[in-house]
């Protein structure tokens, strides 16, 4: 099953959110605010980046970038 258009759009920008700003880290409500998307759903696109090896989670449940280029502070 095909994901909705929605749902693409808002990987894609929560992926190019990271992406475009080295360091960036997001709680559950800054990227439900920012993909505009309703929280069950974010959480899904979250823990397909997360399982992706794209993003790992904190202790304290913050997304940070995951790889060789992210910016550790």
């Amino acid at each position: 099953m095909d994901a909705p258009p929605r749902v693409i759009d808002a990987l894609q920008r929560l992926r190019g959110i990271f992406l475009e700003v080295p360091g960036t880290k997001l709680s559950m409500a800054d990227a439900t605010r920012l993909s505009g998307l309703e929280r069950p759903v974010c959480r899904i696109v979250l823990q397909a980046l997360e399982e992706s090896h794209f993003l790992k989670r904190g202790h304290d449940g913050i997304f940070t970038r995951h790889g060789p280029d992210a910016v550790d502070r």
